[in-house]
């Protein structure tokens, strides 16, 4: 073999190695971004709505979830790397795993940043073309730490988000939330619409997150309408008080499943213990006292509180003795106040914030259902009764239950996500009057830009 056939055999096999590790076939074309220098991911965030951090709560805008109270926060991504195979449910959560974005402005500009930096696929995937590498989203806010081994928040929270789906989980990413009903432990929880398939994009593009609410707002306020003649206020005289056993609810749900993979703007939640979609159970606030006045089964569970202190028996007034014998003034029990049903022992502000103060309650595209147990309470000195709470046992107590279902007008009220909700409970001798109205939360204004470090 002559000298210049060897170089041309050498060339030939030079030519072929070369073409076996750039991985692309004969008559393929590469494209001029997927050869361009290594793209970070990056995304664009808007937030519908205020949300709320799952370990921490209260009501957050966007401007506090960037520089405010909330600025420790961010949300949550899960992103799949899939190679050439599109998203399936054998897929792992391999490129990103609850990773926390969060808004930096020690940067410059200001921007919202992660770490570690991830960068967009740009290699060959299994099946040989560069251009077939693809990545899913799919994002939750607010962001909580959790244990990858179990998924299970690392905070001490029983309520809020508890826990996510781990990086060794197969499919769908979900987030499993507990119900607070104490205002000041009410959180809330968003989902972001996912981008399932995504291909390396041109330079400057980012991921777009859209989130929406997965829960609805719920204030319930209560107070006493006395509809009987001779009480044209609808206040109650100096010897009556009304208190508050109990209280049930039907239409949500207070713990389950959300899954992420959702691209509509109607969440979807299954039960914890399976895939079946979720529906509401009984929910029941007990005043906190077992002495088995509301059933047969209820004193195995009324040690359960979250009502209000104020409108529950607890020994709140005295009698000042005297001809005749007179309660104390001292406010207790259900008056022609308006207040929140719920305790809102913990909740920061003037007596409106106090009042108004909502919880969050998972929605289950059923009726809204209530049933209240109440006690009419009089003072008479010549009647005695273990159940006052003057310390004399001197009265009457008559045991009052009511349900009806909530309706707007003559419509049943089916809760919707995303939507505040108040009841107002009035409480009467003879009755109980509800109503209720529905607003939808206002949306923030304005786009985040979610960047990464140069």
């Amino acid at each position: 073999m002559t000298c210049k056939n060897r170089y041309l055999l050498y060339l030939l096999a030079a030519t072929l190695m070369l073409t076996a590790c750039s991985g692309v076939e004969e008559g393929d074309a590469l494209d001029n971004s997927q050869m361009a220098e290594p793209q970070a991911v990056a995304f664009n965030a808007y937030v519908n709505r205020g949300i709320t951090r799952g370990g921490r709560p209260g009501v957050v805008t966007t401007d506090a979830l960037k520089t405010g109270t909330h600025a420790t926060d961010g949300f949550g991504v899960m992103a799949y790397y899939t190679e050439s195979r599109r998203y399936n449910q054998m897929a792992l959560p391999n490129f990103m795993y609850n990773q926390q974005v969060t808004w930096q402005t020690a940067s410059s500009p200001a921007s919202w940043t992660y770490t570690p930096v991830k960068y967009w696929p740009n290699e060959t995937g299994s099946n040989g073309s560069s251009k077939t590498d693809y990545l899913s989203f799919f994002a939750y806010a607010p962001y909580i730490e959790v244990d990858p081994a179990t998924g299970c928040d690392t905070g001490s929270d029983k309520t809020g988000i508890m826990s996510l789906s781990r990086p060794t989980d197969n499919g769908d990413p979900f987030v499993r939330y507990s119900v607070s009903l104490k205002p000041a432990e009410a959180v809330d929880l968003c989902w972001a619409t996912p981008h399932i398939d995504q291909t390396k994009p041109t330079v400057n593009t980012t991921v777009n997150l859209d989130f929406h609410h997965a829960l609805a707002s719920l204030n319930v306020q209560i107070d006493a309408d006395v509809d009987v003649a001779g009480h044209p206020s609808g206040a109650l005289d100096s010897y009556t008080r009304i208190w508050v056993r109990s209280i049930t609810f039907r239409g949500f749900a207070e713990r389950g499943q959300l899954n992420l993979n959702n691209a509509s703007v109607t969440p979807h939640w299954n039960n914890l213990d399976c895939d079946c979609d979720l529906s509401s159970d009984p929910i029941t606030i007990y005043d906190g006292r077992r002495d088995d006045r509301e059933g047969a089964s209820a004193s195995l569970n009324e040690l359960r509180t979250g009502l209000n202190p104020i409108i529950v028996q607890s020994g709140r007034y005295t009698v000042t003795p005297g001809s005749p014998e007179t309660l104390s003034s001292t406010t207790a029990g259900v008056t022609n106040t308006t207040i929140n049903l719920f305790d809102p022992t913990g909740v920061s502000g003037d007596a409106d914030a106090l009042r108004t103060a909502p919880i969050y309650v998972i929605p289950t595209n059923e009726d809204l259902y209530v049933t209240i147990v109440y006690d009419v309470e009089t003072y008479d000195p010549k009647l005695t009764s273990q159940y006052l709470s003057d310390g004399r046992t001197h009265g009457s107590t008559i045991e009052n239950s009511i349900s009806a279902y909530i309706t707007n007008g003559t419509t049943p009220i089916v809760m919707e996500a995303g939507k505040q909700y108040t009841l107002n409970l009035h409480l009467g001798v003879a009755s109980v009057k509800m109503n209720a109205s529905v607003t939808p939360w206002a949306d923030d204004i304005g786009n985040v830009d979610v960047n990464v470090p140069e």
